[in-house]
């Protein structure tokens, strides 16, 4: 029993039109009006991998983790409930909204919003994306990776790992500030290198960035291009990881927190091939980083 995968992302904005023009024709997604004026963003067969609703903050509102089955579902929430975790069932609305079978929710010791779910529901038409994007790597390692702020670092670390079931794939710590150095603990649940990060660092948006992958550099290049015509404020400069091998940059999202769109992220066989390291840098080159821009 453990969780599958990052299913999808719930965004709220004050402003639907800015994600839908960002999304559309930065990203590649495609958009369909949901209800009550949401928004669903679609990657692949799924009906959608991010949802977007409107609020009066702009901000991640919950990650969604994906459960192989009913009773893998039930088994994880009784671990929480034994473990002392606050569970709030979903309601009708709240599953027929994100297209999911059933769904609990709770928070990590960071106030970060967890929504874990199984059965999606999607009549898994085909991705197409409106500018062109050939594909986004998906399947079984899910829609990308998603790096929350966890300021109660080592009860959220006990937490993901110990009762959510999460892997250690590796660590870094980075400074931030001239005398603060935080820690990034990367973490596993397929064989995608990182579907979850915690960031010891703080975000008004509830999120530091989320990662979405495309299967060659070209469709990099491409959305770079993007970016530019669009003048979108980059968040970082193309480069290369260390730990994920991903070749990607950073750009700012109508939501406050920066998204990671790459290639060429590695997948790993967690039982022959991965010994847990520390890196003393992020990068093997590039990844030059830019403020957000003011609001």
């Amino acid at each position: 029993m453990k969780i599958d995968q990052l299913g999808y992302l719930v965004v709220q904005t004050t402003d639907l039109g800015k994600w839908r023009h960002f999304a559309t024709q930065v990203v590649g997604m495609a958009a369909a009006d949901g209800p009550d004026g949401s928004l669903y963003l679609k990657i692949d067969g799924r009906e959608h991998r991010v949802l977007v609703v409107e609020g009066d903050r702009d901000g991640l509102v919950a990650s969604g983790w994906e459960m192989r089955s009913e009773a893998d579902f039930v088994a994880l929430r009784s671990k929480l409930v034994n473990a002392n975790v606050e569970v709030s069932a979903g309601n009708p609305s709240q599953c027929a909204l994100r297209k999911v079978t059933d769904m609990f929710t709770c928070t990590d010791p960071s106030g970060n919003r967890i929504e874990v779910y199984w059965g999606p529901i999607s009549d898994f038409t085909r991705f197409v994306s409106p500018i062109g994007v050939s594909a986004f790597v998906t399947g079984s390692m899910g829609m990308g990776h998603v790096v929350l702020p966890s300021l109660n670092f080592d009860a959220t670390k006990e937490f993901w790992t110990q009762t959510m079931g999460f892997g250690m794939s590796d660590i870094l710590h980075v400074p931030f500030g001239p005398d603060k150095v935080g820690r990034i603990h990367f973490l596993h649940c397929n064989p995608r290198q990182h579907s979850l990060a915690l960031a010891e660092m703080p975000s008004p948006a509830n999120c530091i960035h989320m990662m979405l992958e495309v299967p060659d550099m070209d469709e990099v290049g491409r959305a770079l291009d993007r970016v530019a015509a669009h003048q979108v404020p980059l968040a970082a400069s193309l480069g290369r990881h260390v730990n994920d091998d991903m070749t990607s940059f950073y750009v700012w999202t109508p939501g406050g927190f920066a998204l990671e769109f790459g290639c060429g992220g590695l997948v790993k066989d967690w039982e022959k091939e991965h010994t847990v390291f520390e890196t003393t840098r992020g990068s093997h080159w590039g990844h030059h980083w830019q403020a957000p821009p003011s609001a």
